[in-house]
């Protein structure tokens, strides 16, 4: 970032700065490896400069106060098509065979709102059926939250969505 930004001359003219520290990793950069878009820390072998802390980090040592720092986050979810060859675990990085398919809100493939993945995630109310997504929870609260569904014996229906939910730690 510093090629392009003289951080120290700007601050003192902004009231704030708004970073949109999502989207490292999407179907369209990489179709055939599904991962975190948008994560937290560095975690599990990731770069470190792919993370909503370094972002924030850069702009601190560049001597901006964290009180002028606005972090943007994605508020919906970026999904991968699993195949039979994708590990079955469900833990990223794995296997993908491009992004999965679209929402009928977004109808945009590899892109699910976060409406449209909240429909797909069993509730108590609910009863579960095959097409729903297996949701989990990051315990180190480094990365975020994802939610899977396994293909089928012909390899047709296999899902893998990244997205942020309010279980997710902040700071």
């Amino acid at each position: 970032m510093q090629a392009y930004y003289d951080a120290s001359a700007l601050a003192q003219h902004l009231d704030s700065i708004t970073l949109l520290a999502f989207d490292y990793k999407n179907p369209s950069r990489n179709p055939q490896q599904a991962d975190y878009p948008s994560p937290l820390y560095s975690a599990g072998g990731r770069p470190i400069n792919e993370t909503a802390d370094a972002a924030v980090k850069w702009w601190t040592d560049q001597g901006i106060q964290g009180s002028k720092i606005v972090l943007g986050i994605s508020t919906y979810g970026r999904t991968w098509k699993l195949t039979t060859e994708s590990q079955i675990s469900g833990v990223p990085p794995l296997t993908a065979e491009g992004p999965g398919g679209e929402g009928a809100q977004t109808k945009t493939p590899g892109l699910l709102s976060y409406p449209e993945i909240c429909a797909l995630i069993p509730n108590p109310n609910q009863r579960a059926t095959g097409h729903l997504l297996r949701r989990v929870t990051d315990p180190s609260k480094k990365l975020g939250t994802y939610a899977f569904r396994l293909p089928d014996s012909e390899g047709e229906g296999g899902i893998w969505v990244a997205y942020e939910d309010p279980d997710i730690r902040w700071g």
